[in-house]
């Protein structure tokens, strides 16, 4: 089960107390027991925290709460992360903390800064156990959080080139655009990330201390890594090439632009992760046949059509490499 520094319940349970919820029942209702609330800083279950957004939604009739909370968002609430952040040279060394030292704060999510090109760089966050509602809630707080504390240590705006989220899109995204400080936001998008100016990567920290941050730096490293995310990327390229099939067009640049990022890095990540987009396509493909196949025999005209190839004579060469790469347990599924 993932955990979560109580440092960020006490950060948003002020701010819920200080909007006019009471703060005594917020965390009785969330399970927070009550010596957390000072003293020696530990870890809690990281569903209390995402219980606590969902309190704060429904206590305030606010869907919108946690994008409010994060923008008000003050360094250094959260100790030793904010400090590693906020003591880098630069926005893109700043970013580059969020990903190694998370752990310091909970263990139930993980960033990943991505340069996708030249131009563009990305900051995913993934959240390893949640769903519904809380997620959503938890996923926006973690990005408008980010940004906000990037917003405070340095010189002038910083806006994305856009936003991708996973949840559906509001009724009104007037917060969201006023927040983010763009309408390029991308709702049921397959990732929760924002995606920056590479050039913004160079821009200085106005707080940048080398020598706090070279003190600070073995601190941080003895912490326990974060948890791994290896199958993340295979998973999202997963749901991306099902779509992307049934629309006719699984190429990988096609796919990547479902994934906002770069073909090239969509490969790396996967080799990363012990695959191949070759190894991927395949067995999307393999699963559209299984899922028609069940119902009876399948010629290859329609094998072909299903799964994005030209011709007959194409699904019998794919036919013969995937029962080539795994004997037995596919050929019957392609005579």
């Amino acid at each position: 089960m993932g955990t979560d520094q109580v440092l960020l319940h006490r950060f948003v349970i002020s701010q819920l107390s200080a909007a006019g919820l009471d703060r005594d029942k917020l965390i009785r209702e969330s399970g927070l027991p009550e010596w957390t609330m000072a003293g020696d800083d530990v870890h809690l279950p990281s569903q209390t925290f995402s219980r606590l957004w969902e309190l704060g939604e429904h206590g305030l009739s606010n869907p919108n709460v946690a994008l409010e909370v994060a923008r008000r968002y003050e360094l250094p609430a959260l100790g030793l992360y904010d400090y590693l952040f906020s003591t880098a040279p630069t926005l893109g060394a700043g970013l580059a903390t969020c990903g190694p030292y998370v752990c310091s704060v909970t263990t139930n999510h993980r960033f990943d800064l991505v340069a996708d090109n030249e131009h563009e760089t990305s900051l995913y966050l993934e959240m390893i156990e949640g769903e519904g509602r809380a997620r959503d809630l938890t996923q926006l707080w973690g990005l408008t959080a980010v940004l906000s504390r990037a917003r405070r240590i340095l010189a002038g705006p910083l806006v994305p080139v856009r936003v991708s989220l996973r949840q559906r899109a509001p009724s009104d995204t007037r917060t969201f655009v006023d927040v983010f400080g763009t309408n390029a936001i991308e709702f049921e998008a397959a990732v929760d990330a924002m995606t920056f100016r590479t050039s913004d990567m160079d821009r200085p920290l106005i707080t940048s201390d080398p020598t706090l941050a070279a003190i600070l730096r073995p601190l941080a490293d003895a912490l326990p890594p974060p948890p791994p995310l290896a199958s993340a990327w295979p998973h999202r390229v997963s749901d991306a090439l099902a779509d992307a099939l049934a629309e006719g067009d699984a190429s990988l640049e096609r796919v990547a632009r479902r994934l906002a990022t770069s073909p090239r890095t969509l490969q790396r990540r996967l080799m990363e992760a012990g695959t191949t987009w070759r190894k991927e396509l395949d067995r999307a493909r393999d699963a559209i046949l299984r899922q028609a196949g069940a119902s009876g025999p399948l010629s290859r005209a329609r094998q072909a059509q299903l799964v994005g190839y030209s011709d007959a004579a194409s699904m019998r060469r794919a036919a013969r490499r995937w029962t080539a790469a795994d004997t037995g347990n596919r050929t019957g599924r392609f005579d």
